[in-house]
């Protein structure tokens, strides 16, 4: 007995023991025990997950709001922020309080709320109350030089808003009356732009001269005459654009004397278009056009000299050889190149030969205009001599353009011109050639017409074939009739439409090509053109 519990002792206690162990441990069932006073989450992918709670994002509104209020907070980058900030939404309301922040002490700030109503109106929101347009305009006079900067770029988006006419409302005798009130910048607000002419800074300066005009501000003629002595190339040249209502003052026209001789080439170039503009107001501006076409510069030389011509002055030929000269030496058709080019014509017999030496120019825009123009002054089109060595040019452009000129004109070949045409190289000049058969000589056409029969380029044989039928010269029928056999289906349409022409002689040799050659492709189309004028193969 005792051997047998001992037994049952020795095999069961293990498994108690195993019992005890898996007893001790947590259950899974069970939640998970606390730490910390912290309640666990439960480890099981099958139990729920606590979701963390959603942030709410203010609305557009709550921003602005909050936006506002730091533009009032005692540290600068935080209105600097906030000013940046309400630039990201634009509407009435940011614009009142960035308008509301234009007098802030930091001009870092004033920038940034210049900024940011800049990029309202590139947005397409404009500011378009009359009081806040001239508040924002006000600050043309700030002390910062960026706020300045900022107003005068946005002055064409002002306008609208500055020069806004309505109606106010005064009491006259204890009776209300309507009154309209004009369209102009308040007084205190002219006296703000008259200084800003004069502004420390070129790009204020150069922008007020520029949209001055568009706010019904005059430019005095002292301040004209300051500017016109600026030493920023960008509002000199500015200044210079705007001298029209004043440039009959004896004291402007000695300012663009003097800068007639400015060492920039760019200025003595304006001052050519100015001088020419404003030759009506006062005769000592073609005086200074005089002395200009003895500039050192070619271009500006060539300039003033083909401003003079216009006028009706003779240029002489020195300077008329040195023009040639600078266009002989130019590499293609700039601006001022192309002005000059096409002023020459005012030159008379002298421009036709500046012209005649351009027709060897390597450039083909320079040839083509020299040609054209050549041709229509020295009445080169009945000259043959002349606009035959055109047709030798290796710019297709410039043939075509001189070929243009001719077609259409009755022009009496020799038998040496034909040769040319014929014997060119270029499939375009024998095509003109096929077409000059219709003027030439019968002499000319029976000599030069086989030649063009059995030319390379099926165009040109067509054009040939057109002509000898419209011309009607000995077997031409004969001729017509071979040509319908041709393999090109071009040559066969035209000698068919040269026999359809002539109802005598053609048309009796088409009926009889037809019913010998049924199945020919043109026989088809020939029975239908026979149709139409009342003829039944």
């Amino acid at each position: 007995m005792n051997k047998i519990s001992f037994s049952l002792l020795f095999f069961l206690g293990p498994l108690l023991l195993v019992f005890w162990v898996r007893a001790q441990a947590p259950s899974p069932f069970l939640q998970p025990s606390a730490k910390n006073g912290i309640a666990e989450a439960p480890q099981d992918s099958n139990a729920s997950v606590v979701k963390p709670k959603t942030i709410l994002r203010s609305s557009q509104s709550e921003t602005i709001q909050r936006a506002g209020q730091d533009l009032r907070h005692v540290e600068t980058g935080r209105r600097v922020g906030a000013a940046k900030l309400l630039g990201k939404y634009p509407g009435s309301q940011s614009a009142l309080l960035l308008v509301g922040a234009l007098d802030d002490q930091s001009p870092l700030v004033r920038r940034a709320v210049m900024v940011s109503l800049a990029e309202h109106a590139s947005n397409g929101y404009p500011l378009y109350d009359k009081s806040l347009v001239e508040k924002v305009y006000s600050k043309l006079g700030d002390s910062d030089v960026e706020v300045r900067r900022e107003v005068s770029t946005m002055i064409p988006r002002l306008v609208s808003g500055l020069r806004r006419s309505g109606v106010e409302v005064i009491e006259v005798n204890g009776r209300k009356i309507f009154r309209s009130v004009p369209p102009t910048v308040r007084a205190d607000l002219l006296q703000i732009t008259q200084k800003a002419f004069l502004d420390p800074d070129a790009i204020v300066r150069q922008n007020v001269l520029k949209y001055h005009i568009y706010l019904g501000v005059p430019l005095p003629v002292a301040t004209l005459e300051k500017l016109l002595g600026d030493s920023d190339l960008g509002v000199l040249l500015t200044a210079l654009d705007r001298i029209t209502s004043n440039a009959g003052r004896p004291v402007v026209v000695g300012r663009i004397e003097e800068l007639s001789r400015h060492q920039d080439r760019g200025i003595r170039l304006k001052i050519v278009s100015v001088a020419r503009d404003a030759n009506r107001f006062h005769p000592r501006y073609r005086s200074i056009l005089r002395s200009m076409m003895n500039d050192a510069d070619p271009q500006v030389l060539a300039m003033a000299a083909v401003e003079l011509a216009r006028f009706g002055e003779r240029i002489p030929q020195a300077i008329v050889e040195r023009i040639k000269q600078y266009l002989l030496g130019v590499e293609g058709m700039s601006t001022q190149v192309t002005t000059i080019l096409y002023a020459i014509s005012a030159m008379g017999s002298d421009g036709i030969g500046v012209y005649a030496a351009l027709t060897e120019h390597s450039s083909s825009r320079i040839r083509k205009v020299s040609w054209q123009r050549y041709l229509s002054l020295s009445s080169g089109r009945n000259k043959p001599e002349l606009w035959i060595p055109a047709t030798r040019d290796r710019d297709k452009g410039v043939r075509e353009a001189v070929l243009n000129m001719l077609r259409g004109r009755p022009i009496d070949l020799s038998s040496e011109n034909m040769g040319d045409l014929v014997d060119s190289k270029y499939a375009d000049v024998r095509i003109f050639a096929g077409h000059s058969l219709l003027t030439v000589n019968k002499s000319v056409l029976g000599e030069f017409s086989f030649d063009l029969l059995i030319d390379e380029n099926s165009i040109v044989r067509a054009t040939t074939i057109r002509a000898m039928g419209s011309r009607k010269v000995k077997g031409w029928v004969k001729v017509m009739t071979r040509s319908l056999l041709d393999d090109d289906y071009v040559i066969q349409q035209a000698a068919m439409e040269a026999l359809i022409g002539d109802r005598s002689s053609g048309v009796p040799a088409l009926l009889e090509f037809i019913s010998k050659n049924p199945q020919n492709r043109i026989s088809s189309l020939a029975k239908i053109q026979l149709r139409g004028i009342g003829v039944t193969p």
